[in-house]
């Protein structure tokens, strides 16, 4: 699946195309990654959505990353743990 970006920094001819991954055809034993973002209960949620994960398809968390508030990007160390590591990520908006 390819999508195009638009990007309101450059002109409109310009634009950009994300080639996504295959989505699994299975959730079982999937390894996902986390991501939250300071913000009141983000984490909590995360965690919440982690264990029924786990409970209803195996799922292991296998790195959660710690953003140093919402307006601020994933650290290159956590986008080099998820690429290694993860099958996908979720990131989780608190309040």
């Amino acid at each position: 699946m390819t999508v195009e970006i638009f990007d309101p920094t450059v002109s409109r001819e310009a634009k950009a195309s994300i080639a996504w991954p295959p989505r699994p055809t299975k959730l079982d034993k999937l390894r996902v990654g986390l991501v939250e973002n300071t913000k009141f209960n983000a984490e909590k949620l995360l965690l919440k959505i982690a264990e029924r994960l786990r409970t209803r398809h195996g799922m292991t968390v296998v790195h959660l990353a710690h953003k140093q508030s919402s307006g601020h990007s994933v650290e290159e160390r956590d986008i080099r743990e998820f690429k290694t590591k993860a099958d996908f990520v979720i990131a989780g908006v608190g309040d």
